[in-house]
């Protein structure tokens, strides 16, 4: 395992693949931060959208069942901590960053595969990456512990992982070279049962 500081404390990252680089870190956050991110939001969750390859508008489609809702950038104390961690780990601006996701999901409900960045062939991508260029990063963070289920899936590299409370996951949705890295693609496997809360920050090229 490789070793990184974060703020506070010193935090322990697995790298699963060199090449798409994805990371795995048992204990990005703590209890009290993962039980803040879900009950400030459990009552504001509403139907997760995605961006339309067409239009750049945020629709409602079949493959993404689940609900979520979106911090402002530090938000609260501990949404503010914990994107300066984020950028601490990943040499990126705080300013970079969307705001901190926090997304449900309930038995039978998942994401299918799907990329995190703006494939610059569609035009809606065009649309969405006007203001802060192009996802360049994703960490998605578990809040619980999954009764079953709920795995994230990297069918191209052939990893998944497990969703445990307080760890993260960490890839990079391009490449050095700037490259969108279509070995990203990933998938929310379903939940068979129990919730899945977990948090997604995305980070972008320029300031956002």
């Amino acid at each position: 395992m490789a070793e990184a500081q974060s703020t506070p404390r010193t935090i322990y990252i697995d790298v699963l693949s060199l090449s798409p680089y994805v990371a795995y870190i048992p204990d990005f956050l703590d209890d009290a931060e993962c039980e803040h991110l879900v009950e400030n939001a459990r009552a504001k969750v509403t139907r997760s959208v995605t961006v339309d390859a067409a239009t750049g508008k945020l629709v409602e489609v079949e493959t993404r069942s689940s609900d979520t809702m979106f911090f402002t950038r530090g938000e609260t104390p501990v949404v503010k901590t914990i994107e300066e961690r984020i950028a601490q780990l990943t040499r990126t601006p705080v300013t970079h960053g969307e705001g901190l996701q926090v997304i449900r999901y309930l038995p039978g409900q998942e994401y299918q595969a799907h990329f995190d960045f703006f494939d610059p062939d569609l035009p809606g991508s065009r649309v969405v990456a006007e203001h802060g260029g192009q996802r360049v990063l994703t960490m998605i963070m578990y809040l619980n512990d999954v009764e079953a289920g709920g795995e994230t899936h990297f069918p191209e590299i052939g990893l998944t992982v497990s969703p445990r409370k307080r760890a993260a996951v960490l890839f990079y949705d391009c490449t050095p070279a700037g490259e969108i890295d279509r070995r990203t693609l990933h998938a929310g496997m379903p939940v068979v049962a129990g919730e899945k809360w977990i948090s997604t920050k995305w980070v972008r090229e320029h300031e956002y």
